[in-house]
């Protein structure tokens, strides 16, 4: 295990997928004098155990464009890093169930197509058609995107972490941060293994991240809470359908129900929100 360095420009702390993300990101864009730290092993917080849902679709256009520039990075991720990784493509119908839902989604349709996103508002037929275990009767229609899938949370977090550590960032893991302080305009940050002093200091604790905020005199306005998912077991018909069709159904999102409904395997996983 690599030995904590006295100095970096920049420290990030927390390595889950964010951390791992904003390390990598940083290396591309030239930034190589990072160190991330990580208070256990990588994806050791929320990160391992997060469902991994990739969408495209938001009403809102920044972060439209921010999920569009994952998927695109994600598509090719694991060749450029050398870092196998299991990401699927199944495409999402996101439900509406009132015509006021059926205009927000034409208005995203609009934002996506702009953005280069083949995503189609779509009526009951052909919801029956991509997914035909479903009753349409109480649907008004739905919002298909083909981009829309999932992704191993842990598996992409190694990931970019190996194409950091390949272009000369440092990864200190077991290595909590234990305070902080500001002296001569730099960060000092104190761990069990010593002192390191930087110039920026990248908050990626996840859960904790208000915590953290705390040591630096910050206050992170964020709420921590618990969000459950159910996996089942093999579902017959479900595993003769994926045999004959060789695919998965696509991922199924009710905001106005509010879940999430996706093939594992031959089983499914329902995330409720709460």
């Amino acid at each position: 295990m690599a030995g904590l360095p006295s100095t970096a420009r920049v420290v990030i702390i927390g390595g889950g997928v964010v951390g791992a993300s904003s390390l990598y990101h940083l290396c591309k864009a030239g930034w190589t004098d990072c160190v991330l730290l990580e208070k256990n092993e990588l994806t050791s917080g929320s990160t391992w155990h997060a469902a991994g849902n990739v969408p495209t679709f938001s009403s809102s256009w920044s972060l439209m464009n921010m999920q569009r520039y994952s998927t695109e990075l994600y598509r090719g991720l694991a060749d450029a890093v050398d870092y196998p990784m299991n990401y699927h493509v199944t495409g999402s119908l996101r439900l509406a169930h009132s015509k006021e839902r059926m205009q927000e989604f034409r208005r995203a349709k609009g934002m996506g197509r702009y953005q280069g996103m083949d995503i189609d508002v779509v009526g009951l037929d052909e919801i029956k058609r991509r997914y035909p275990f479903i009753e349409t009767h109480e649907l008004k229609g739905a919002l298909y995107d083909p981009s829309d899938g999932d992704i191993d949370p842990a598996q992409l977090t190694q990931a970019l972490a190996k194409g950091a550590r390949d272009m000369g960032a440092r990864i200190i893991r077991f290595c909590p941060v234990t305070g902080a302080r500001r002296e001569n305009g730099e960060w000092v940050v104190a761990t069990p293994q010593g002192e390191i002093r930087c110039e920026i200091v990248v908050n990626a604790a996840g859960y904790r991240a208000a915590e953290l905020g705390k040591m630096f005199g910050r206050a992170v306005p964020m709420m921590v809470m618990s969000h459950q998912y159910i996996l089942f077991e093999e579902i017959p018909e479900l595993a003769a359908w994926t045999k004959e069709q060789g695919k998965k159904l696509p991922l199924l999102r009710d905001v106005d129900t509010s879940y999430y409904l996706r093939q594992e395997k031959t089983g499914m996983n329902l995330g409720p929100y709460e």
